[in-house]
């Protein structure tokens, strides 16, 4: 079975460099296939840097949201955190970049063509836009091909328009509603972090008991 690992928001690419490094290696996988998402300059080139000579890795310089075209992505203060919400606690709405922006499941239907067959796992980290991906994954049923989703998953706390809004409230009730679970999957004090081999062993015993 090929494996998709699926990583919105690399920032340095840590949890990138675990999973192509250490864990498929250490679990003898070697038919996969990695995309990286980053839509920041600066940290994209030292992405191509360290990982453009692996051939199963694809990076991209994109943000997701939900629209496809040009976006604004508001810089933080202390270069991390990131945000195409200008809202966001930690950015300065005047600095930005314009970066091109997709549409997760649109881009999965043009690039992604063995996604249903696959075994996938989806890391998220993408300050706020989790919101979006999510109505767009449920929405469009892609939900369901997709095994394990790991992350914080709470930034959309930190958006001050979704907090006045209630959208806070909706996109924890979406997640409960559709049975998503972000396991803790992260740079940041990796201590806390899920076991990934256990959960991946323990996820794709249950796939092939479906799929019999």
């Amino acid at each position: 079975m090929k494996f998709n690992y699926f990583d919105l928001g690399l920032f340095k690419g840590v949890e990138l460099g675990w999973m192509v490094n250490s864990i498929f290696p250490d679990m003898n996988i070697q038919k996969y296939s990695a995309y990286g998402f980053e839509p920041c300059s600066v940290f994209y080139e030292d992405l191509i840097s360290r990982f453009g000579n692996n051939r199963n890795i694809t990076l991209l310089r994109k943000a997701v949201s939900g629209k496809s075209g040009k976006i604004k992505l508001f810089l933080a203060y202390n270069d991390v955190g990131n945000s195409i919400y200008e809202t966001k606690k930690n950015v300065n709405k005047n600095d930005f970049e314009l970066v091109d922006s997709i549409v997760f499941s649109e881009w999965i239907r043009q690039n992604v063509p063995d996604f249903e067959s696959c075994f996938n796992i989806m890391k998220v980290n993408i300050e706020g836009a989790e919101w979006p991906l999510f109505k767009d994954l449920c929405e469009t049923g892609l939900v369901k091909n997709i095994n394990i989703f790991c992350g914080q998953g709470h930034d959309v706390e930190k958006i001050k328009e979704f907090v006045e809004n209630g959208v806070v409230g909706e996109y924890y009730d979406l997640l409960d509603k559709h049975g998503i679970y972000l396991h803790r999957f992260t740079e940041h004090n990796p201590k806390k972090n899920v076991d990934m081999i256990s959960l991946i062993k323990e996820k794709l015993d249950e796939h092939t008991f479906r799929e019999r």
